[in-house]
């Protein structure tokens, strides 16, 4: 690894009373390992906010408001057999279009890989056992 393999990662979180917005995050071989919040990776020369709302459109197709920056964090891991590191900026924002939250899912889409997913509500002390809440340390910030 070296400098230039660090990532940075701009996320939203929607929060629905106790639940916030996400998706299932599973190894390469399918495990499930716990869900991650909507957004993505920073282009070069793209500021961190920027890419939020960018991702947030390309993604669900719908706008958000009321963004506000929760601390940065940084995180190292391993994930299919390689070590990564990545420093995030995650924003608590709220949907444009209220009648998102009265859905239990929204389906979404990842352009990198052409591949469709769905969000859900998930309230993060209730993941099932061996799960987590992605990026590392989300948790305790919305504590």
């Amino acid at each position: 690894m070296n400098r230039s393999d660090i990532k940075i990662k701009a996320y939203a979180v929607f929060r629905r009373g106790s639940q916030i917005l996400v998706n299932e995050v599973r190894e390469t071989e399918g495990t499930l390992i716990g869900f991650r919040v909507p957004g993505g990776h920073v282009e070069f020369g793209e500021k961190a906010f920027d890419a939020v709302q960018r991702e947030i459109m390309e993604e669900l197709s719908v706008e958000a408001e009321n963004y506000k920056l929760l601390p940065v964090m940084e995180n190292t891991f391993h994930y299919a057999g390689e070590e990564h590191h990545e420093i995030i900026f995650a924003y608590t924002t709220n949907f444009k279009n209220k009648s998102l939250y009265e859905q239990e899912t929204i389906q979404a889409f990842e352009h990198t890989n052409n591949k469709s997913f769905t969000l859900f509500w998930l309230d993060p002390e209730k993941c099932p056992p061996g799960t987590r809440i992605f990026p590392t340390g989300l948790v305790e910030l919305l504590r």
